[in-house]
């Protein structure tokens, strides 16, 4: 790739003012989502680049896909600033899609396609796509009036090898919006996050630079990481995973259909994978294989694992398992709301600190608000990765210094970050983070339910799983049967109760008149 068309990476960090807030940000850095995939697939060429199943292409080929998936949305009113919304499973196409929409100038809206039928309507209802690009449709919820491509007439796109005439790729500032990814608040359903340009390549650029894999460092002959990506690409690790190894000049290995481990393992084993960026439930139902020793695994040299602090026993069992990971079960930590990742952490650095998951990214400032007498209280960031806030919503993500509260606990030693709870009133299920107060507000509206408290119960495979607390109103019968058919026509099968505890007793509440739910999960008397 010629200078000219090269962007510009780099390591040194310089102070200055982002929205008006004092924020540390890398002094060379592209400032445009779309000339990545510009630069990669200049750089990279014929290298290969994505697999799923049987079809592999190329970084040349993947970007003549996606000029060709540009066209198809352009002639159907996609541009600058539209937004788009994504409603679908991972796949080439999806990858295709999302490049393709910044290459446009538009808004990627990143929908969690585990949602049911009625929080796809509020979402579409909320945003007002000028697209829906959509895996089944039909089962989507979706109405013959709404604007929609079903994601597999873009298959010809991202298969097809001849050279499309691209579009031209349109000039944004830096500041401006690029994705709109969906976080589970406390408060009720999920809420539309905001994420610009600069936002979504200091994340980026974070990461590059704790890997050692910024693109100007790297020699023209680098050797390509083989990433296999099991987290969905509505998530921003997913994201993150895809971009990074674009950028780098790596492979990305897509599974086909639904999470299983046994696919996982045939993966790493027939594409040789090096990295794969998971949660512990995945890796755990992995490691619990009956047959886990007849595959071939030992080019595995990374499991990096976000959502919370990964368990001594699981990192051992790890490094029993996959010898090659032995110095590399690391640990990542972040929060939708300041933009991704805040904090990594190598096995070195997580070796006898429980609860550790690092030190804070190099453009990173944390603090611990209003710490206890251990020292113990709300992390707070300031990042140039920050989100814009949400949409819909005038309350600002940070507050008037450009601080963002993560709603986790923990505290600082020696430059490290410990976590001891979550303030936000979540169930984190297998890595997908679950409002309780979303999953109440549904239950709420059964005519037999007087009231009710969903809360975290440990699960030795999922990490957590959703269990409510149900009162009945007097007079009223209904069963566990009845009540899960209930929620599984208004919500997410993820977002389920699948531990339920019915009674006719009020529940309790603390002296502020608020349920006692640390009452309820000590002394649960549920199925």
């Amino acid at each position: 790739m010629t200078q000219a068309h090269r962007s510009i990476w780099g390591r040194e960090i310089e102070q200055t003012k982002v929205r008006g807030n004092p924020c540390r940000v890398y002094r060379n850095r592209p400032h445009c989502v779309a000339q990545l995939l510009a630069d990669a697939a200049q750089r990279w060429g014929t290298r290969e680049f994505v697999v799923e199943g049987r079809r592999r292409l190329s970084f040349t080929a993947f970007s003549n896909a996606v000029d060709r998936t540009a066209g198809v949305l352009h002639s159907r009113g996609v541009g600058p600033e539209s937004r788009v919304v994504l409603l679908a499973y991972n796949s080439i196409e999806w990858l295709a899609a999302f490049w393709a929409i910044q290459k446009l100038g538009g808004v990627a809206v990143l929908a969690n396609a585990w949602w049911s039928a009625e929080e796809v309507r509020a979402a579409l209802t909320e945003i007002e796509p000028a697209l829906v690009v959509a895996d089944q449709p039909g089962k989507r919820g979706l109405a013959p009036a709404d604007a929609v491509l079903d994601i597999g007439m873009l298959r010809v796109a991202a298969d097809t090898a001849t050279q499309p005439e691209p579009l031209s790729t349109q000039e944004v500032d830096e500041d401006s919006l690029s994705v709109i990814m969906f976080s589970s608040g406390t408060t009720g359903r999920a809420k539309g996050v905001l994420m610009s340009h600069r936002g979504l390549i200091a994340n980026i650029q974070n990461l590059l630079v704790l890997t050692g894999r910024l693109p100007d460092e790297l020699p023209a002959d680098a050797t390509g990481t083989v990433s296999l990506l099991t987290v969905p690409l509505f998530h921003l690790a997913g994201v993150q995973v895809s971009i990074s190894t674009l950028l780098s000049g790596g492979k990305l290995v897509l599974l086909e259909g639904r999470f299983e481990a046994e696919a996982v393992l045939k993966l790493v084993e027939r594409e040789r994978v090096r990295v794969w960026g998971s949660i512990p439930t995945m890796v755990s139902r992995v490691l619990d294989h009956p047959q886990l020793e007849r595959f071939d695994v030992s080019t595995l040299r990374s499991i990096p694992m976000g959502g919370a602090a990964i368990s001594p026993t699981l990192r051992e069992r790890v490094q029993r398992a996959f010898p090659g990971v032995k110095k590399s079960v690391g640990s990542l930590y972040g929060c939708t709301e300041a933009g991704g990742v805040v904090a990594a952490g190598s096995a070195t650095d997580l070796q006898n600190r429980p609860g550790c998951v690092g030190r804070p990214l190099p453009v990173v400032e944390m603090k611990i608000a209003n710490p206890n007498a251990d020292g113990i209280g709300e992390i707070k960031v300031r990042t140039p990765t920050a989100t814009l806030g949400c949409w819909a919503d005038p309350t600002p993500v940070a507050d008037a210094a450009g601080w963002i509260g993560t709603g986790d606990l923990g505290w600082l030693q020696d430059g490290f970050l410990y976590l001891s709870g979550r303030s936000k009133d979540i169930v984190i299920r297998a890595g997908e983070n679950v409002a309780c107060a979303h999953v109440e507000q549904c239950l709420a509206r059964h005519p037999a339910v007087r009231e009710v408290a969903v809360i975290p119960m440990p699960h030795a495979d999922l990490g957590e799983e959703v269990a409510a607390v149900v009162a009945l109103r007097p007079g009223c019968s209904a069963d566990i049967e009845e009540l899960t058919a209930y929620a599984l026509n208004r919500l997410g099968k993820f977002q389920v109760p699948s531990r339920w505890w019915l009674r006719s007793e009020a529940l309790p509440t603390n002296a502020s008149g608020k349920i006692a739910k640390s009452e309820l999960r000590a002394n649960w008397a549920g199925d």
